[in-house]
Order: C-alpha cells, then sequence, then structure tokens
C-alpha cells in the first residue's frame, strides 16, 4: 500500500488530443524529453542514519529532518559521472524552456520546496526562542507539531523528490527517506534539545546562505556581473537565483506589521553607497571552468527590476521596526539606508561599518554567516542603543 506522502504520478498528456507519435508535443516525446532531464542516479547508498539521542532515544526524529534536508543538498549537489555537471545546474538548465509544461512543473515543485523550506527555517527559529523560556512548554509542542506536519506533507516530499530528479513515486529519490519520515512522524508529543535545532540549523544554512566576493568598491563598478561565490552559497539559493524566483522569508517578531515578505533578488549582486549608475547592471552566475562554463543565471537590474535588491533589504529593515532615518528612495543605496544598517548592525552585535557586507547581508535573512547556523534578526529597539549612537556619522 503507497505511503501517505505520496501521490499518482503526474500525467503529461497535451489536452489537444490525439497526435503523432513523432510530434514533440505526443506524451511519449514529452515523457522522453522529461527523462532527458531527470534520469539521473540517486544518492549514495552510504548515506548517513539518524544517530542515537543524547537520552538514549534512538532514531532521533528532529534529527531526522536535518538528514533529510542534508540528502536534499547533497542530491543537489551530487552528478552521476566525474564529467557532468551537479544535478542543480542540469536543473538550472530547464529555465531556457520557460513556456514548456515540463519547466513549469519542475519551477512550482521548486517553489513548493523553497516555501516548505521556508516554513522550517521559521519553526526552527522559534523553537529555538521558545528553548529559552521556562514556562512556554506548551508553545513548544505547538511548534513542534507545526515544523513535522510541514516536514512529511505530500508537497514537500513531492518537491523533494522532483528537485533531486524523479517523478513521485514509491521509489524515492533520497535513501529510504520512508523509513526517516516514519520516524519523524513518532514526535507528536516529543520537542526538540538544543543540540537538535542546531543540527537542523546548519542544514539549513548550507541550503539558504549566501557569500559574495569581497565588497571592495574601488575594483567595482556597473560593469562587474560576477558577485556571488557559487561554492559557499547554498544549493536552494542558487536555484532561486537561476529561476529569479522568491523566498518567503518570515520571523519578524511581535509588533511587526508583516508576518512575510517576498525576497527576491537580494544577495544575487553586491551593494554599497552609490547612485544607481555606479552599482553593478547584472549579476551573472556561471559553473564551471574553461572552456566549459555555462550561465547558470543572468540577472538584469537595468529595467524594471532596478535598485529591487535594495528595496527588498529596506523592506526587511522596515518589518524588524528600523524605519529611520527616512529613505526617500527604498530603491537607492543612499546615506539613509546606510545609516538603517549601521543601527542593525549596532543591536545585532555585528561590526558597524554601514556595508551590506556577508555578515549583514545573511543577518537580515535570520542566517549567521561565521557561525554557518540560523540566528535570528533582532529587532530594533531605542533603548538598546548606545547613548549619542547617530546612525548617519560613520564610527571613528
Amino acid at each position: 500500500m503507497a505511503r501517505p506522502h505520496q501521490r499518482p504520478r503526474p500525467s503529461f498528456r497535451s489536452p489537444q488530443g490525439p497526435q503523432d507519435a513523432c510530434s514533440p508535443d505526443h506524451p511519449r516525446q514529452r515523457h522522453a524529453r522529461r527523462r532527458s532531464f531527470w534520469r539521473i542516479s540517486t544518492m549514495p547508498d552510504n548515506t548517513p542514519v539518524p544517530a542515537p539521542a543524547a537520552d538514549g532515544r534512538a532514531d532521533n526524529p528532529f534529527r531526522a529532518v536535518a538528514i533529510l534536508l542534508d540528502g536534499v543538498r547533497v542530491a543537489l549537489e551530487n552528478s552521476k559521472r566525474q564529467d557532468q555537471a551537479p544535478r542543480w545546474v542540469r536543473v538550472v538548465r530547464v529555465r531556457e524552456f520557460r513556456d514548456d509544461a515540463i519547466a513549469k512543473g519542475v519551477m512550482k515543485a521548486l517553489d513548493v520546496l523553497t516555501l516548505a523550506v521556508a516554513y522550517l527555517q521559521r519553526f526552527t527559529l522559534d523553537a529555538n526562542d521558545l528553548l529559552i523560556q521556562g514556562d512556554a512548554a506548551k508553545a513548544l509542542v505547538e511548534v513542534s507539531a507545526e515544523f513535522i506536519k510541514t516536514a512529511t506533507s505530500k508537497e514537500f516530499i513531492n518537491s523533494l523528490e522532483l528537485a533531486v530528479g524523479q517523478d513521485p513515486s514509491p521509489d524515492s529519490p533520497i535513501p529510504d527517506v520512508a523509513n526517516i519520515i516514519d520516524k519523524i512522524v513518532q514526535i507528536a508529543d516529543k520537542v526538540p534539545e538544543p543540540d537538535d535545532l542546531k543540527v537542523i540549523g546548519a542544514s539549513l544554512y548550507k541550503l539558504l546562505g549566501i557569500e559574495q566576493s569581497p565588497l571592495d568598491e574601488a575594483k567595482l563598478g556597473s560593469t562587474t556581473e560576477s558577485h556571488v561565490v557559487l561554492a559557499h552559497t547554498g544549493t536552494l539559493r542558487l536555484l532561486q537565483f537561476g529561476f529569479d524566483q522568491n523566498f518567503k522569508l518570515q520571523n519578524f517578531g511581535k509588533g511587526a506589521s508583516v508576518s512575510s515578505l517576498d525576497i527576491n533578488r537580494l544577495g544575487a549582486r553586491r551593494l554599497w553607497e552609490a547612485g544607481a549608475d555606479k552599482l553593478p547592471l547584472k549579476s551573472i552566475g556561471k559553473f564551471g571552468e574553461a572552456p566549459d562554463v555555462e550561465t547558470v543565471w543572468e540577472l538584469d537590474f537595468s529595467t524594471d527590476k532596478a535598485g529591487s535588491d535594495v528595496q527588498d533589504a529596506n523592506a526587511i529593515l522596515e518589518a524588524l521596526g528600523y524605519v529611520t532615518p527616512n529613505v526617500a528612495d527604498r530603491n537607492l543605496f543612499s546615506p539613509e539606508f546606510t545609516g538603517r544598517l549601521r543601527t542593525f548592525q549596532q543591536l545585532n552585535e555585528l561590526p558597524v561599518s554601514g556595508k551590506l557586507d556577508n555578515a549583514t547581508l545573511n543577518r537580515l535573512l535570520h542566517l549567521d554567516y561565521d557561525a554557518k547556523n540560523l540566528k535570528r534578526a533582532k529587532r530594533f529597539k531605542a533603548d538598546a542603543l548606545p547613548k549619542g549612537f547617530d546612525p548617519l556619522k560613520a564610527p571613528a
């Protein structure tokens, strides 16, 4: 009998009725094309299994979630042959066929996967907060239940399968995934330990973290096109840039005017205090080494997307309560925006430079660049600022 998280294989029949078998739109040809994209090997058989917890409880279900997330990352980073590009690069290639039903299916699967990971990030941060509150036991159980509901949903599991290379089917692309899921659902009355959340946070960082090349303004300009260090950036983030898709950022704390924001291109290019015409007009991601180099994304910031990443950063800051200094144009990296960054850095115990460096960029996304883990961005609190702090003045 099929497991609850499985669903029937989707149909790719054309709505236009019978067609010649040689036609590119014939179901057989579409199926063959799908296989040409997705017929790739699964992960190695030596995938780790959950280790016993410190309290002696074997098959720690929260650790199982971390293993599931690591399984996704490893599957996306692996390739079947040494001379073959990793899966995530081959997945990104379908962006060239955006109007094709197969490409649309892949992009939808990635939407579901990205949304589920965003919720796992939210629940992990919430659970971590509740662990340090002695009277929060009931709330922690509720958060844990939502965490597991997300991690075991049919949509999430099917999106994992599609993302790493197979149709949803009884044969999962991650070895023993059904076993892992069965163990995860045992936690109805369990709550995570701090170490559990640390392991899950590290797994999420490996999917979502961003590392940009050095922010040396003297060597950068409007023609600079390469910005992201692909080898040190999360695979899910690379796919997000590749398909120019959004990420639903949450966890803005009590008093926030919004519960979530759709963040698009923040992190795809390096930014500094300058006019829009002085900032890079493109972000191009390239994989491989000469002569076998291929473009995995090309994002244009010179048209309707001009300043959209600065706007993303301003939206996050405002959702966290950083509304001063007032900015006249939320799409410009102005002195006032620099001031907001200084205030954010001061309250989040980051170097107060006013620069959108790797540590600041990742913290805006609830990530800890140095620890390579999750860390909630702190909300604005005026009384937590040092006396005489002026965000418009660079530190001495």
